[in-house]
């Protein structure tokens, strides 16, 4: 592309520590079939890969090299979006690659639909090799354009959430409603910012195919189980900044989509069978639990799938949980096969509770025997060792009182 040339397509590329893997990227984007594009690397001077980029610069006019310090993902992009002279972004993290048509498939199809957003396919990748895995899939199920339906479109066309790898902007409509990533998140900012933008966005296009490579072995490695625990912290803190936009800007409204947004996304804070949750843990669901109360969630829940409904019990049932100092509530459809594998060792670690033991006893006896179905209090606080041999107790007892003769 020679300098007098209109760029069709500005492609954002933060780079940082990723000397392995920036050729396969870089070459991917140079051999795009689509020739009237920018390639815009922003990378610190001191990084590994700073050298080879000024070399492939040297070879192409169309890849530009940004000097700047590493601040994280969400500035860099930022700087690219800044300095972007396309009327279309695109962004490509460093360790991935794409189709070599890509761009220009998107950009023929942002074309036709005068599309803000054009929402693509993601390839997995997941083995040494480079073969595909699916293991999970963030791709368009049809190709269609939203018109005026944003948010709509946001919770219910499969690929709308959370990356930002598989969309391809209107430069433009970035820049006008300044819609940019905030340097002050670091994990799942691009989460943050798909609650903006479809909001806004006047026509929405979702395409099929997928186009994009995703790296899930680098990105799964790399995470340690420290980095993981401030993962979770930070995309907690996230939802607290994506209510707060609902709040600021659909008050009243999309609380259906948004309380199955949160079960779907943090469904995982109830769904681990752990005998103590950590604090952080509790004060989390406790947090949910006030979002659901918001959203009047309760009133939409029977229209979501079953497994929506029981994580949606589970939150709403842990306000009791910790009111009884440990004690957990289960669905009684879970209740033999949790019990058996529990008890013991709750009792190991929950204190005897005077007062509760007697006060619950009848409601735990109705649960062994089923006599209610419904969500109620499980207490395994030493008024029984173990589920099986409690079991055995109250039927050698009935068998007594009605005169049969138990087995020995």
């Amino acid at each position: 592309m020679q300098k007098e040339e209109i760029c069709k397509v500005s492609v954002i590329v933060p780079v940082y520590r990723v000397e392995n893997y920036i050729d396969r990227c870089i070459r991917s984007l140079l051999q795009q079939t689509l020739f009237e594009i920018e390639i815009l690397c922003i990378c610190e001077k001191e990084d590994t890969s700073y050298k080879k980029l000024l070399t492939y610069a040297k070879k192409d006019i169309r890849l530009s090299v940004i000097e700047k310090k590493n601040t994280g993902v969400s500035s860099a992009r930022n700087v690219g979006i800044k300095a972007a002279k396309g009327k279309y972004v695109a962004f490509v993290d460093a360790d991935d690659w794409i189709e070599r048509h890509a761009l220009h498939l998107l950009y023929t199809m942002a074309e036709q639909s005068v599309a803000q957003i054009t929402v693509y396919g993601i390839w997995p990748v997941a083995e040494p090799d480079g073969s595909k895995r699916g293991i999970f899939d963030c791709t368009p199920i049809r190709n269609v354009l939203y018109h005026n339906n944003g948010m709509k479109a946001l919770f219910y066309e499969h690929g709308s959430r959370p990356y930002i790898i598989n969309k391809f902007y209107n430069r433009e409509f970035l820049v006008q409603n300044k819609f940019w990533f905030d340097e002050t998140v670091d994990i799942g900012e691009d989460h943050l910012l798909q609650f903006q933008v479809f909001g806004k966005a006047e026509n929405i296009c979702f395409v099929r195919e997928k186009l994009y490579h995703y790296d899930m072995k680098r990105s799964n490695s790399a995470m340690n189980a420290c980095q993981q625990q401030a993962t979770e912290e930070k995309n907690f803190h996230l939802l607290e900044m994506i209510m707060q936009h609902k709040n600021d800007n659909y008050k009243g409204m999309y609380d259906r989509e948004y309380s199955a947004w949160i079960l779907q996304d943090y469904g995982w804070l109830v769904n681990q069978r752990e005998a103590v949750y950590s604090e952080s843990r509790k004060n989390k669901i406790l947090r949910i639990q006030e979002f659901f109360r918001e959203l009047s969630a309760e009133q939409y829940i029977s229209a979501l799938p079953i497994e929506y409904q029981q994580l949606y019990e589970r939150f709403m049932l842990w306000q009791d949980s910790v009111q009884f100092d440990g004690s957990i509530r289960m669905p009684y459809w879970e209740y033999d096969s949790y019990m058996a594998e529990q008890t013991v060792g709750l009792c190991q670690r929950i204190p005897a509770a005077k007062g509760l033991a007697v006060k619950l006893r009848r409601v735990y006896e109705m649960i062994v025997f089923h006599e209610i179905r419904h969500w109620v209090v499980i207490i395994p606080v030493r008024i029984v060792q173990h589920y099986k041999l409690y079991r055995a107790r109250k039927r050698r007892i009935w068998n007594k009182q009605n005169g049969i003769k138990s087995p020995s």
